[in-house]
């Protein structure tokens, strides 16, 4: 079976930028939209970007329940991220990428209705920051051993918290997680939506890493990645991670969870600049 995929690709260049650290990120995406199969044209709720010069990153996911008031939340987390990316190109050449500041300013000027989650993440010389409002995230890698998962925030189960404006109410206090992670050459960084993480465990990201062998394509690998957790989605005989977290909570759900899915890879590398 071939199976024919489109990535899309929000990106920024700062002129005059070069990072200063030791360690930098190299990074890859992909992206399947949920619908593509029976609307090419499809967008779906997720959005991203990518800015190698900033030595950033971000994913959001729009909330899907907008969906039933007519209101598409993909148009709200492509603003986001949009905006979040405008914020960057605002900053000096040597500012320093304050993610909690920005993803408020991002969300300030968000005028689309809807909510989605975000998750920000930024390298600063050996370690990894982040800034996360609901569950979107990431999982580092070392040795192709999972060491660190970034924590999720849900107000209940398959309820994640997230930034939004809604309607006759406007925008609501957001809650912020910050946190850092301390990496090393060599670790492999995978980010993503719920899409991601709903349909493949930490364990099965560790056989494809140790299944593709000493190559760290980070494009190659979002990729692989982001296919098996497509296919996954999609099996009603494949126990996945949602799944088994709808059964702790006495919720009855077969097989994988077809959504958005967003999958960006880094490899922490030796900055040679």
């Amino acid at each position: 079976m071939i199976i024919k995929k489109r990535r899309f690709q929000a990106t920024v260049t700062v002129p005059g930028y070069e990072s200063k650290g030791k360690l930098k990120m190299n990074l890859g995406f992909c992206y399947f939209p949920k619908k593509l199969e029976s609307n090419p044209e499809s967008l779906g709720e997720d959005a991203h970007f990518i800015c190698q010069e900033r030595q950033t990153f971000g994913v959001a996911d729009g909330v899907g329940g907008w969906a039933m008031k007519g209101i598409d939340s993909g148009i709200f987390a492509r603003e986001l991220m949009s905006n979040y990316l405008t914020a960057l190109r605002c900053l000096k050449p040597e500012g320093d990428v304050n993610l909690k500041k920005i993803l408020l300013k991002a969300h300030s000027k968000t005028v689309a209705l809807g909510s989605s989650t975000a998750c920000v993440v930024t390298l600063k010389r050996d370690r990894l920051c982040y800034a996360n409002v609901g569950d979107s995230g990431f999982m580092v890698f070392r040795g192709k051993k999972l060491v660190y998962r970034s924590p999720t925030q849900h107000s209940f189960f398959n309820c994640p918290f997230s930034l939004g404006n809604w309607v006759q109410k406007g925008k609501r206090r957001a809650s912020v997680f910050l946190g850092e992670f301390d990496v090393e050459q060599g670790d492999i960084v995978v980010a993503g939506s719920d899409g991601l993480f709903d349909n493949l465990f930490g364990s099965e990201i560790e056989e494809i890493l140790q299944e593709n062998g000493g190559r760290s394509c980070p494009q190659d690998l979002a990729w692989t990645v982001a296919t098996v957790a497509s296919l996954n989605s999609t099996s009603e005989d494949y126990d996945s991670p949602f799944a088994v977290a709808a059964e702790s909570e006495g919720i009855e759900h077969v097989g994988g969870k077809v959504d958005d899915i967003t999958v960006i890879v880094a490899v922490i590398e030796l900055d040679q600049c």
